[in-house]
C-alpha cells in the first residue's frame, strides 16, 4: 500500500513537472513576444531576436545562437511580408511539424507590394493577439479560461485606439504629407492621410536609389510647402535622406520621428498613442 502511495505521488510529481515546463515562443520582432507575455503570463517562456527599434530588420544578420533558440520553440511569431526574410531560412533549415508559425502578414492578408509595417495596423495586431491566443490554449488548456480574458482586454485596447483614428480621420483626411521611408502607412491610411512620395519612400526602404523624377517631385513638394509634415524613421540613414531632412528644414517643414517598432517591454498601445501624439500636434489637430 505505502509502494503504491509513493509511485502514485511520484507520478503525480512528474505530471507536475511536465505542465509546469512553459511554451517556448521564439519571436522575430519584441513586440511579439511582449503580447504572448500579457496573453501567457508566467507559462510562456520568450526569445525576442529585434528588440531595439534602432535595428534594420532588412539588414539583420542571424547567429548560430539565434538558429538554437528557434529550433527549441513550440510557437514563432514574425512579421511576414519580406519584413524579416532572415526567418524563413532559418525555419526550411530546422524544420519541425509540431512547431507552429504565425505570420502576421499573413494573418493580414498583406499582398506582395502592400507595406510591411503592421505594427501599425490595429486589425492586424488583433489577428495576431486572436491567432496567438488560439496556439496557447492548445498547449496550455488549463490556462485557456485566464487566456481567452486576457485576449478579451487587449482586444478592447486595441479597439479603443482603432475608435481614436475613427473620430480623428475627419479632420485629417485628404492632409498630405510626404515620408522619408515607408514607416507608419496603415495608421496614416487609416487617417486618410495621402503620402505624397510613396515610390521615394519604398525605394529607401529597399535601399536602392530612388528614380529621379521621385526625388524631384519630393523636393518639389518640400521647396513648395505642399506637405504638412515629412515624416522620418530614424533607423534608415543615407547621404540622399540627409539631404532631404536638410531641404525640409530650409522650408520649414516640421519633421516627426516614427521608429519602426517599440523598444522590448513598451507596451504596444503606449508606443502607438506617443507617436500619434506626435503626429496629431504636427498636424494641427485635435483628438
Amino acid at each position: 500500500m505505502r509502494q503504491t502511495l509513493f509511485l502514485l505521488i511520484c507520478f503525480l510529481s512528474l505530471l507536475g513537472s511536465a505542465r509546469a515546463e512553459p511554451v517556448r515562443v521564439f519571436c522575430a520582432e519584441a513586440l511579439w513576444c511582449d503580447l504572448a507575455k500579457a496573453l501567457g503570463g508566467a507559462a510562456v517562456s520568450t526569445t525576442s531576436i529585434l528588440t531595439s527599434p534602432r535595428i534594420d530588420p532588412h539588414d539583420f544578420q542571424v547567429t548560430p545562437d539565434m538558429a538554437r533558440k528557434l529550433a527549441d520553440s513550440n510557437i514563432v511569431l514574425m512579421m511576414g511580408g519580406h519584413y524579416d526574410d532572415w526567418v524563413p531560412p532559418l525555419l526550411a533549415a530546422q524544420p519541425s511539424t509540431s512547431r507552429h508559425v504565425i505570420s502576421v502578414a499573413s494573418l493580414a492578408g498583406l499582398g506582395p507590394n502592400d507595406n510591411p509595417h503592421l505594427f501599425d495596423d490595429p486589425e492586424a495586431v488583433r489577428h495576431m493577439v486572436e491567432a496567438l491566443s488560439t496556439d496557447l490554449t492548445r498547449y496550455l488548456p488549463d490556462d485557456a479560461p485566464s487566456i481567452r480574458a486576457r485576449q478579451n482586454d487587449l482586444t478592447a485596447m486595441i479597439a479603443s485606439f482603432a475608435d481614436r483614428l475613427k473620430k480623428l480621420r475627419p479632420q485629417t483626411q485628404g492632409m498630405k504629407i510626404a515620408v522619408a521611408e515607408p514607416v507608419g502607412g496603415p495608421l496614416l491610411q487609416a487617417l486618410g492621410i495621402e503620402v505624397v512620395d510613396p515610390e521615394f519612400a519604398l525605394a529607401a526602404m529597399n535601399h536602392d536609389d530612388p528614380a529621379p523624377r521621385d526625388v524631384a517631385r519630393l523636393e518639389d513638394a518640400l521647396r513648395e510647402k505642399q506637405v504638412r509634415i515629412l515624416l522620418i524613421n530614424p533607423t534608415v540613414r543615407s547621404p540622399s535622406l540627409a539631404r532631404i531632412e536638410a531641404m525640409a528644414r530650409d522650408s520649414h517643414v516640421t519633421i516627426v520621428s516614427f521608429d519602426e517598432f517599440p523598444e522590448a517591454g513598451q507596451p504596444w498601445q503606449d508606443w502607438m498613442k506617443a507617436r500619434l501624439d506626435r503626429l496629431v500636434a504636427a498636424l494641427g489637430v485635435h483628438g
